[in-house]
């Protein structure tokens, strides 16, 4: 294998590690913020490990994106982003209703479709499956990023992170003024992508963006934070300090990017979408409806949080990613067709 080859792996797989640790953090606050009052005061006084996984979570999306981008055609893009994101959501938003139904809100229909479609999180609109808040910020970054790519500007938006974090700081102003919770966390996880994409340029051409942009996110990210004040959910230190681990956890991997990454790592990298949609549902079922509490629950989930990833992984995810790979490769040997007729 050349050396190209390998720090090609070795980026891959760091990656999945990164994505293995944040839906693991995210699977933990969610088990523990069941069982354990004093983990819900921790989590509530101090950081939020499931906060920290999100923020790690972006940082990998801002990464990625634009190297998927440049690999081929804006239809494949979206082909295999499709193909990727919604089978395995709608089977796990059909799961959480199967399941929960009877504590899930009487929402309009409406809502239930901007849910169905994504987007519920760009219109601040209830999340039905509770951790697929993030999925519509995701989407945006998809946008922004895709849109850029057709007019040949990619590289640029970085600096849209920049806007995106003036964007957090006039909220958090807004939110302190009007004595009313307005969405910072959107704008503050695309700054979050924006600086994982400065760090794709650092490694693809020298860029050095990166060190203002971090600089200036651990500055202004908790600076934004007590602004904006208590919200009665995250306290600032809560909120800033689950921010700034976020961007640790993925800076270390990516630090150590050169190593290689343990194969239950990675295999649990590879399964973390599943994770991450599937394991309300368990937790849910178990404590919830079964009863289940203390340890034997604590065991018990994330046992049947990480078989049920599996299987999702393993018979949906799998399956619709190769439908989308050999769907868009269709739509490039069309494209180079009928350009070269």
């Amino acid at each position: 294998m050349s050396s190209g080859e390998t720090a090609v792996r070795n980026r891959i797989e760091f990656l999945d590690a990164v994505r293995g640790v944040a839906a693991s953090l995210v699977v933990f606050h969610h088990l523990m913020v069941n069982i354990s009052p004093e983990y819900r005061w921790f989590g509530h006084t101090f950081f939020d490990p499931g906060r920290i996984g999100v923020v790690a979570f972006f940082l990998v999306s801002g990464y990625v994106i634009p190297l998927s981008l440049r690999r081929g055609t804006q239809n494949a893009f979206w082909i295999k982003r499709f193909f990727r994101l919604f089978p395995v959501y709608w089977v796990a938003f059909a799961l959480y209703f199967a399941v929960a139904h009877k504590s899930i809100s009487d929402a309009p229909l409406w809502v239930w479709g901007m849910n169905f479609l994504m987007l519920n999180g760009l219109l601040g609109l209830v999340s039905i499956l509770p951790p697929a808040w993030t999925l519509s910020i995701e989407l945006l970054f998809y946008i922004q990023s895709s849109t850029a790519r057709l007019r040949g500007v990619l590289d640029r938006t970085v600096h849209f992170g920049w806007l995106w974090l003036v964007l957090f700081l006039a909220l958090a102003a807004g939110s302190r003024a009007l004595e009313k919770d307005l969405p910072l966390t959107l704008p503050l996880l695309m700054f979050c992508a924006a600086l994982g994409h400065s760090l794709y340029l650092r490694d693809h051409g020298g860029s050095r963006i990166w060190r203002y942009l971090l600089g200036a996110g651990l500055v202004l990210g908790p600076v934004g934070t007590y602004v904006r004040g208590h919200d009665g959910e995250w306290a600032p230190l809560t909120y800033s300090l689950s921010f700034i681990l976020g961007l640790c956890l993925f800076l270390v991997f990516y630090l150590l990017q050169a190593r290689s990454v343990p194969n239950a790592l990675k295999w649990l990298g590879g399964i973390s979408y599943s994770l991450y949609l599937f394991h309300i549902t368990i937790t849910h079922t178990f404590h919830d409806l079964l009863g289940l509490d203390g340890p034997l629950y604590f065991m018990v989930g994330a046992a049947a949080s990480v078989g049920i990833a599996h299987l999702a992984h393993r018979y949906v995810e799998k399956p619709f990613n190769r439908l989308g790979h050999g769907l868009s490769r269709t739509r490039i040997k069309a494209a180079i067709g009928a350009s070269s007729s």
